[in-house]
């Protein structure tokens, strides 16, 4: 969430301004982009989006069996789309024109490389091994890394250099004949790689000083307070593929760290990957936090001390299995979560007021060269930050929730162990009434711990109420399928019991677990009674509703109750989005198809019915967007909007996540929430990925697919720039003439 979006939330919890102003209030504070911003989106996800998907197309194509087509036909066409790629590059760079376009076709032709590649040794039968080719796929396409300067084809070159790493230490023998340091040597050198690969990021990509700024006196002119913001907010933060890479090495220095957690032959080896871990750990505290706060690389290292404390303190504590065991490992990781959380939260508070005070002295600057134009600008902008300020105690990131979340329901699966073990000495678990009224009592104690921490604010309090309240629903949902009560009463009952504590539970990361719950028993009743294909429409409604129309659904509640209202408004939309993306790109495709739990063809799954109705809703979204901006729906804009839509319904009939995941991203655009659209991206990227290994259509049928989709984008992308640039040459020209008709004018009357 950006800052406007979060002072633009704090604004209406409090009631200033009211609530029927919500409208104005978000374009005040630029939370809906402008018509720029959506023709700058569409212009680079159109293009970036068909252009994968055409090298996708390609690679599908000749990934497919052909029993037909001889191998000459083959290296001849990628071969062939290869040397067009790179035609295309060098003609654009003569012209120097079209960086983004030159750095794509870079990424490209990097792609067909591969795949021409594993033409090569399928079609011949070489017997190398695999990291051969990904050694000499990465050695082939660096040049082209070099030149286009694009982080995503450097990741690609990464996480090729992974690939080769692991498939040559796996294959070769190296030093040692033993498993376990053989491991640790392909673990230690995925570590090396990847930490001196985001050491080389932060220089190469990140390599700015903190919170500094490029502008001089006369671009600063220029600028609008809201852009300087941005300006601060961009040089704040790091770059996204920076993240990625930071993931990569956490995961490899973690899993380097509980390597050998079972290995009981010396201490040597562990307390050498140990230091190695601390080493790392001191070095990201460090750089991201002494010398330059980064919240969701501090959250990086913190999930990484959770984990590795959590599995040596396991390995010493779950030796004999007792009880007092798993209790005192549901309490420690309470306790490392909480004040993680706590740590957390007081980085980003850091980090707001070092963004604030470089804003502030931004601010003097404009004031410097233009005071009499700014003053106004200068107030605004502090009541802004006052209320961002005010805001800042109750903002947590979410990347931090999710690291609260998780830590919730690991702590809830030990605490289970805890009960179960002391249960099951004392017979309980033989009785499901006993165990259904365990549950909610369970549920009660939670209940009074998030009442009592709701006061207190102390995150152990949080934590350890999730925790009870998590387990308080684990017993509950065994005592229910394991008692008289007849099937699918029971799924309705505890649907039933999840709303009601949704409502009354004061804690957004309960409300989201409890919302995905919920919205997973809707599919699973609709699933029952013969209706799945109700599930994606539904879902979708649902998530435009609360996102597009969240301003106006509060204006029915009284006051009393906006600022509940407004954090239960808040999960449910998360969890809708998450719960939509779940149904459309796997649960509807894989399990619906063939029939109902895969035992018995209770029904057959209608994709035209499904699409048919995410498309109605997606249609709905287009509209409530285009009423933001009083577009009319008959109007040119408005058609060619509906157009786009149902095109992309129908080519989502053949690939089932695209509208989805499309629907997502625009809703995401539309009120500038950051955190759904990497969801939304996050979840394209991942469909792609499974989509190749989908096991009901052949890879021709995909290769069409992809073909199809590439094309329509690529289309849509030259008519909307087309049709703009027309519109803005008309509009520039128009302003021309009108100062050359001034300047005459005024030359006649001297």
């Amino acid at each position: 969430m950006n800052h406007p979006q979060r002072t633009t939330e704090h604004s209406l919890k409090h009631n200033t301004p009211p609530i029927e102003r919500s409208d104005d209030t978000a374009a005040h504070f630029d939370v809906y982009p402008t018509q720029q911003a959506w023709l700058t989106f569409f212009d680079k996800a159109l293009l970036v989006i068909g252009s994968v998907a055409l090298a996708l197309a390609l690679v599908f194509f000749i990934a497919y069996n052909w029993s037909d087509m001889g191998k000459m036909g083959k290296f001849a066409l990628v071969e062939g789309a290869l040397v067009i790629t790179i035609a295309l590059y060098v003609g654009l760079c003569v012209r120097r024109q079209f960086f983004l376009i030159r750095q794509l076709l870079l990424l490209i032709a990097s792609i067909i490389t591969g795949s021409l590649l594993a033409l090569f040794g399928q079609t011949y039968q070489t017997g190398a091994d695999t990291w051969q080719l990904f050694f000499v796929w990465a050695l082939l396409i660096t040049p082209w890394a070099v030149i286009a300067r694009f982080p995503a084809l450097w990741l690609l070159w990464l996480g090729l250099l992974n690939a080769c790493l692991l498939s040559y230490l796996d294959v070769t023998g190296f030093l040692f004949n033993d498993n376990v340091y053989q491991g640790v040597v392909e673990m230690g050198a995925l570590a090396v790689t990847n930490f001196v690969a985001l050491t080389l990021w932060l220089f190469f990509i990140d390599h700015k000083n903190p919170f500094q700024t490029t502008s001089t006196k006369a671009d600063v002119d220029t600028l609008s307070p809201t852009a300087i913001h941005r300006q601060n907010q961009t040089i704040a933060g790091l770059h996204w593929s920076t993240y990625v890479v930071g993931l990569f090495s956490t995961y490899a220095i973690t899993h380097l760290a509980i390597f050998t957690i079972f290995d009981n032959r010396g201490v040597t080896m562990p307390l050498i990957l140990l230091s190695l871990w601390g080493i790392w750990c001191t070095f990201m505290v460090w750089r991201f936090y002494r010398y330059r706060v980064d919240v969701l690389m501090l959250t990086y290292v913190s999930f990484s001390i959770i984990v590795v404390v959590m599995c040596w303190a396991s390995r010493f504590l779950l030796e004999n299995a007792n009880s007092s065991g798993f209790l005192v490992l549901a309490l420690l990781l309470v306790g490392l979560s909480s004040a993680a959380v706590v740590w957390l939260r007081k980085a980003a508070r850091l980090n707001h007021e070092n963004m604030t005070s470089d804003t502030v002295n931004e601010s003097i600057e404009v004031d410097a060269v233009d005071r009499s134009t700014t003053n106004k600008k200068t107030i605004a902008k502090n009541d802004e930050t006052s209320l961002a300020k005010d805001h800042t105690q109750e903002d947590t990131p979410w990347f931090v929730q999710i690291l609260f979340g998780f830590s919730g329901l690991l702590a809830s699966v030990f605490f289970i162990g805890f009960l179960t073990l002391i249960l099951e000495s004392t017979g309980a678990l033989d009785h499901a009434m006993v165990i259904g009224v365990i549950g909610l009592l369970l549920n009660v104690c939670g209940f009074i711990v998030f009442k009592y921490e709701h006061q207190r604010r102390s995150m152990f309090l949080s934590s350890l109420a999730f925790m009870i309240s998590v387990a308080g629903q684990s017993y509950v949902v065994y005592g229910l399928s394991e008692s008289s009560i007849s099937h699918p009463l029971d799924v309705w009952i505890f649907l039933l019991l999840q709303s009601a504590l949704i409502f009354i539970v004061p804690s957004f990361i309960y409300r989201l677990v409890g919302s995905l719950v919920v919205f997973g028993c809707v599919v699973f009743l609709l699933g029952y009674y013969a209706l799945p294909e109700i599930s994606l429409g539904l879902l979708a409604l649902i998530a435009i509703v609360i996102h597009l129309q969240r301003h106006r659904l509060l204006q029915r509640v009284s006051a009393r109750w906006q600022l509940v209202s407004f954090e239960l408004i808040k999960a449910v939309g998360y969890a809708s989005v998450l719960m939509l993306l779940c149904i459309s790109v796997y649960f509807i495709v894989d399990e619906y198809r063939y029939g109902f739990d895969n035992s018995e063809t209770l029904f057959r799954y209608s994709d035209y019915w499904a699409q048919g109705l995410l498309t109605l809703a997606s249609l709905y979204a287009a509209y409530l967007i285009l009423q933001r901006y009083r577009i009319q729906w008959h109007s040119t804009v408005g058609l060619i909007t509906g157009s786009a839509v149902i095109v992309l319904g129908i080519i989502s009939t053949y690939v089932a996540g695209l509208l989805a995941t499309s629907l997502v991203i625009i809703i995401a655009v539309a009120n500038s929430t950051r955190t759904l659209f990497g969801i939304g991206v996050f979840a394209l990227v991942c469909y792609v990925f499974w989509y190749y290994y989908q096991l009901n259509t052949s890879l021709l049928v995909k290769s069409v697919s992809m073909l199809v989709v590439g094309l329509v984008l690529l289309l849509l992308r030259w008519a909307l720039v087309k049709r703009y640039r027309a519109h803005d040459l008309s509009a520039s020209s128009a302003h021309l003439q009108h100062n050359a008709s001034q300047i005459d004018s005024e030359e006649h009357v001297s």
